[in-house]
């Protein structure tokens, strides 16, 4: 069950559609609404002669008069929604903050962040961290989007891999309320575990599939797959991340980089 959902609020340009679509899952699944806001007093760190670190009052004044404001626009636009809320602020190291958090939520909502590094209209690009330590499935909501809807079909990109396996465990949830779920492969040959073991182990929890097999072709494959659910119009495309040995923890590789930055779908990662 989807019964705790947490947003990171926070002043860019990707933070109302974020809100309203952690709001639309809340409301179809009769969830709780955690506000997460975190201020990265690190961020504003000077160092003195001396070896010391310090933050100006005077910066961190106004950083708290910010939050105060962002607060109160948050509470008087929730006060008019039916969708129980908390509202938690930290200060500290924003993906961590989020990640410790994550432990007793089902859901962690956040912004797709900017093309730009340093561009503070974006939502910051903190993706990549809550997602290799977060104890629950992370949706990113792309530029751009101001509904999600929950009933709408979702395209499950399935490589056989056991992250692959394990993000369709973990969404369960949002699967079965799905019009439609869609197991897209792409380019893969024969596998030791094979679409229809996926399918399988969805219909005992009552969930119907469309097996799909697509060749790349010229195109990457994380094109094919986004392409693929613009064209059935999907709600939200479901992967594992990170299908792949990385060589940094941190960094997303492969259609996960890809999807992260570029979808206008969005997109629910897990590993």
């Amino acid at each position: 069950m989807l019964k705790s959902v947490l947003v990171h609020v926070h002043d860019d340009s990707g933070f109302e559609g974020r809100l309203t679509a952690a709001l639309d899952i809340c409301r179809a699944h009769d969830a709780h609404l955690t506000c997460m806001h975190v201020t990265p007093y690190g961020a504003y760190a000077a160092f003195d002669p001396a070896g010391g670190m310090f933050t100006s009052s005077v910066l961190i004044e106004e950083l708290r008069k910010k939050q105060d404001q962002l607060q109160k626009q948050v509470e008087e636009r929730l006060a008019k929604e039916d969708v129980r809320w908390d509202w938690q602020a930290f200060d500290g190291d924003v993906a961590q903050t989020i990640v410790s958090a994550s432990s007793l939520a089902d859901l962690v909502v956040l912004g797709q962040a900017g093309p730009q590094k340093g561009d503070v209209t974006h939502p910051l690009p903190i993706v990549d961290a809550v997602v290799v330590h977060s104890g629950c499935p992370v949706l990113v909501v792309p530029a751009g989007c101001d509904r999600v809807d929950p009933t709408a079909p979702v395209v499950v990109g399935w490589n056989a891999s056991e992250q692959a396996a394990r993000a369709i465990r973990h969404a369960l949830p949002t699967l079965k309320m799905a019009s439609a779920v869609h197991l897209v492969s792409i380019g893969n040959k024969e596998e030791e575990f094979p679409q229809t073991a996926a399918s399988e182990y969805l219909s005992r929890h009552g969930i119907k599939t469309d097996l799909h097999t697509l060749k790349p072709g010229v195109r990457d494959t994380d094109d094919v797959l986004h392409q693929f659910a613009l064209d059935h119009g999907a709600g939200c495309i479901l992967i594992g991340a990170y299908g792949h040995s990385r060589l940094r923890e941190t960094l997303l590789g492969g259609v996960t980089r890809y999807l992260t930055m570029q979808s206008r779908v969005p997109l629910m990662l897990s590993r």
